[in-house]
């Protein structure tokens, strides 16, 4: 049976990492995601929105992100984003400050605040400066590269730049990400071996049970023509500003070329002027390159100067 359903789309990755029922899952992502050192893994995590079924019925409401915290208090904010939105950059740091601050009561003490780690799955490419798939990004000074606190966390991992093929396959975030991207077209009776993990076999068995329910396939069906449609929109949005960028640039070479056409010829007219009226003083002629560095207001005044002085003679 190929399962036909993508978890990279908003309501499958929340429903098989964010009900109460899938912790386990969500745990082994974490943990595969950190590469914490033996005895320091995650044992537990608290969902703090966990997904609810019947509010996804809701085509206007939005799928938020997955929100939880550890057996350690530390906080995690996990996403998976289809499209490439502008400045993303700049929207994670937004819903991790968010996130971060909002440990903090009126009269608590600063101490009480816990680490906050940003999980980023994307199915574009953020930054193509590097090959890497998996980017971890701190609070570090610029010349020591010190953490400034160990508070701050950002894990940023590019679907695309994975291309590992099955008998490439690492440890366990390699089979995570294979999954993750391939798990539509898997054949759910037919594993690979390297696939046949307990956490995968179980993130099988979750969509297995969305595709066989009639309801969970339409809340699934109709969120996926959703993000076609808004990738749609985002596509002809960026194409039309693209289209505006271009004409405007040549809107404002033309107004430009004019504008300087016009200032070009209102500089040549002063400068003959000068040079006529140089030539009436019987005065030697002034360098044409000190003339050119002089403004247009400069160089009327210097001639208004010059014709006054000629007139003078009469």
């Amino acid at each position: 049976m190929i399962l036909g359903i993508d978890p990279k789309v908003d309501y499958a990755f929340k429903y098989l990492l964010g009900r109460d029922s899938t912790r386990a899952i969500l745990i082994d992502v974490l943990n595969k995601v950190l590469d914490a050192p033996p005895g320091h893994e995650i044992q537990d995590v608290e969902l703090l929105n966990p997904f609810n079924l019947q509010e996804a019925l809701d085509d206007k409401l939005s799928i938020l992100d997955i929100k939880a915290r550890d057996q350690t208090g530390r906080l995690f904010n996990i996403e998976m984003q289809m499209l490439a939105y502008p400045d993303y950059e700049k929207r994670v740091l937004y819903y991790w400050s968010k996130l971060y601050q909002q440990q903090l009561h009126e009269g608590e003490n600063y101490v009480a605040l816990r680490p906050t780690i940003s999980i980023s799955f994307l199915n574009h490419v953020l930054f193509p400066q590097v090959p890497d798939h998996h980017l971890r990004f701190h609070l570090l000074e610029d010349n020591h590269h010190f953490p400034m606190t160990g508070d701050i966390e950002f894990h940023v991992l590019e679907l695309p730049k994975f291309t590992k093929k099955l008998e490439e396959l690492g440890g366990g975030l390699d089979i995570w990400l294979y999954f993750l991207r391939y798990a539509e077209t898997m054949d759910a009776g037919a594993l690979p071996t390297v696939l046949r993990q307990p956490s995968i076999m179980r993130a099988v068995e979750e969509l297995k049970m969305l595709t066989q329910s009639d309801i969970e396939r339409e809340r699934y069906e109709r969120q996926l023509k959703n993000q076609f449609d808004r990738n749609s929109w985002e596509w002809h949005a960026r194409r039309r500003e693209e289209i505006g960028q271009e004409i405007g640039k040549q809107i404002g070479q033309e107004i430009g070329q004019k504008i300087g056409q016009k200032i070009g010829q209102e500089i040549g007219k002063q400068i003959g002027i000068i040079r006529i009226c140089e030539d009436i003083l019987q005065r030697q002629e002034t360098p044409e390159g000190q003339l050119l560095a002089l403004s247009l207001e400069d160089l009327t005044r210097l001639a208004e100067d010059l014709k006054k002085q000629t007139l003078s003679q009469r």
